[in-house]
């Protein structure tokens, strides 16, 4: 019952997700590591009930890891749209992707891929992803294809 009313006291501002998302990846896209450039198209006035902080942790660690795991000039896609029952938010690149066997734990606490060893990191930030998500009553998917990139998509229901 504490968490909950937690929860609710953490999460009870209105935001506009669109302005925010505009702002992060007008930022990130300036990290232009390993030639990566990162686009976004993001639909204006999307607005849902959240934590601001919470929310930009969600999207930063989506977009650092696909420059992270990106591969030499390839390109981020960032995408903001309304849906009929909310909205939609997307992050896809053309980087290393993530096997078949790999995607069964991306979001399990300390998991690091065999192929992601040797980048930096704890292996926490998709686990955190996935419980902003939760906090925030959206759903995440992830499809993945190795060698040919990632899509990450969040659904915030209404």
């Amino acid at each position: 019952q504490i968490q909950s009313l937690f929860c609710q006291t953490i999460l009870s501002s209105e935001l506009d997700l669109s302005s925010m998302t505009q702002e992060m990846t007008s930022s990130l896209a300036l990290l232009q590591e390993k030639g990566i450039t990162l686009t976004a198209e993001i639909e204006p006035d999307i607005w849902i009930q959240g934590n601001r902080q919470l929310l930009e942790r969600l999207l930063q660690n989506l977009i650092t890891n696909a420059y992270r795991y990106g591969k030499e000039n390839g390109w981020i896609r960032v995408s903001l749209v309304r849906k009929k029952e909310g909205a939609l938010l997307t992050v896809q690149d053309n980087g290393i992707g993530i096997s078949e066997e790999d995607l069964k734990h991306i979001f399990d606490r300390f998991f690091r891929a065999d192929a992601s060893r040797s980048a930096p990191g704890t292996g926490l930030g998709l686990s955190m992803v996935q419980k902003i998500a939760e906090l925030h009553g959206a759903r995440i998917h992830v499809d993945s294809e190795q060698g040919q990139g990632s899509i990450f998509t969040v659904f915030f229901g209404v």
